[in-house]
């Protein structure tokens, strides 16, 4: 909790800045952003976490379907652990924690509320990769989530999601996500995420995004777990690339 204060007491100091937001991500690093992809274009983002022992790798490929609509696919939980030995990331027994890699089918909807507010519902569904059929299980992650424009720089996130063992391992499979993008500069964004619980993808994530052209993005920040949440921290690195001019 001492982090998200700390997260919160930024914003308050940050606030003054002005400049408007003018790129939409799938994701802020672990929660769904609020943006809806525009119409007939692709957006792509992979996010990498550096732990001691392994490199996690998540990769989201998104298309607007125009409406408030897109859709996409979602490879998680690639990857390669380098300690004590080198082998690719897998695993499809339950007892073991998460299944992975997954792969998920996504589908969201945004829904304007007000000038300044907007709800999105979406869902991503699949099947861990496994090579034997009987391995295989049902992956899924529910969510709503609310956005609110505070001014034309700052926008907080925050909703719920409903998920499953399989997807998140051991733990409480439903929680609170709370997130908020401010731009400080003509290409500098602070963003970070939270989400609540005790499974393995329950963790806070404080960092920046810089927009290096008109239509990429790096992103780099800090993974901190929740209390009892079997995560690491971690070093986590994200690649956006958009179909269309962001600036």
């Amino acid at each position: 909790m001492k982090y998200f204060k700390a997260a919160l007491f930024t914003i308050t100091l940050l606030s003054v800045y002005k400049p408007s937001i003018t790129y939409a991500q799938q994701n802020l690093f672990n929660i769904p952003s609020g943006d809806i992809t525009n119409n007939k274009k692709f957006f792509y983002q992979h996010q990498l976490n550096f732990y001691t022992d392994k490199i996690e790798s998540k990769s989201h490929l998104v298309y607007g379907l125009g409406k408030g609509w897109d859709a996409g696919i979602n490879l998680v939980g690639k990857g390669v652990n380098f300690s004590p030995s080198w082998k690719l990331l897998h695993n499809d027994n339950p007892q073991k924690g998460p299944l992975y890699p997954v792969l998920m089918g996504s589908i969201q909807k945004q829904f304007r509320i007000t000038e300044k507010i907007e709800f999105n519902p979406g869902l991503q569904i699949g099947y861990n990769l496994s090579n034997k059929v009987k391995n295989k299980e049902i992956n899924y992650f529910a969510y709503g989530v609310f956005s609110y424009h505070l001014t034309e720089s700052f926008k907080i996130v925050a909703g719920g999601y409903k998920t499953n063992n399989m997807y998140v391992g051991k733990g409480i499979t439903y929680g609170g996500m709370f997130g908020y993008e401010l731009k400080v500069a003509k290409r500098w964004y602070l963003v970070t995420d939270w989400v609540t619980g005790d499974n393995d993808g329950s963790v806070l994530v404080m960092g920046g995004t810089v927009s290096v052209s008109k239509r990429v993005q790096l992103c780099a920040g800090w993974q901190v777990p929740n209390i009892n949440t079997p995560k690491p921290m971690a070093f986590v690195f994200e690649l956006n690339l958009f179909g269309w001019n962001i600036m």
